[in-house]
């Protein structure tokens, strides 16, 4: 049952936020001048790994996203594959109001590989916390944006295996962080680790590039 909660543990690390302030919250650019954003992000964790496509948009105060997720596995043929949404809002703080701290959401749903059996399974994802970032630098390119969050991750995984029903759920808490690499106005770079906070889980390492588009 581990190698599908995996699934969420992953999804958890590649879900970021979006909008003009709240995108510092996860370590992506503020959208000032660029309304929405694509980000694509591959993510590594002892016995999976995963690739994940997003598309963000928002304003300053409330912001969404819709994701895909496609999962592999070392020792399972097949991959699972998933379609996240999240939201959130953001407050400004610090003297130069360069800070964010935004409270966030995410819900998902996945479907499992079958493992070489016929069984129909698939896992939801409900997740919530609190991210914080720091934009540093004025300039349009070469700035940094330091981040962090607490989450909470709820998992129910479920199969129908030969007209008998299993299900199985879970709840773990989830530590993130990394750094935002701001190369150009509309492109960025974003380092990330998610550290779970339960024992017989792996921490997660992801890198990921964004794409800001459009104009205001």
């Amino acid at each position: 049952m581990h190698r599908f909660l995996i699934t969420g543990l992953v999804a958890a690390a590649l879900i970021p936020a979006a909008g003009a302030s709240a995108q510092s919250c996860l370590g992506l650019q503020p959208l000032t001048t660029h309304p929405t954003n694509v980000t694509v992000t591959g993510q590594f964790t002892d016995g999976a790994k995963s690739l994940d496509g997003r598309f963000g948009f928002g304003s300053s105060i409330a912001f969404g996203g819709i994701a895909a997720q496609v999962v592999s596995y070392d020792n399972i043929d097949g991959t699972s594959k998933g379609i996240y949404v999240d939201g959130g809002l953001s407050y400004l703080a610090g003297a130069s109001r360069n800070v964010s701290i935004c409270p966030v959401g995410t819900l998902g749903y996945t479907f499992n590989p079958d493992g070489g059996t016929t069984a129909n399974s698939h896992t939801t994802v409900g997740q919530a916390g609190l991210a914080i970032g720091a934009n540093f630098g004025s300039a349009p390119s070469m700035r940094l944006i330091p981040f962090g969050s607490l989450q909470l991750r709820y998992s129910r995984y479920d199969s129908d295996y030969q007209g008998t029903s299993l299900s199985d759920s879970d709840t773990i808490g989830l530590i993130g962080g990394g750094l935002g690499i701001v190369l150009t106005d509309a492109v960025s770079l974003r380092p990330s680790v998610t550290v779970p906070l339960k024992s017989g889980y792996k921490t997660t390492w992801g890198i990921g590039i964004s794409f800001a588009l459009g104009g205001r």
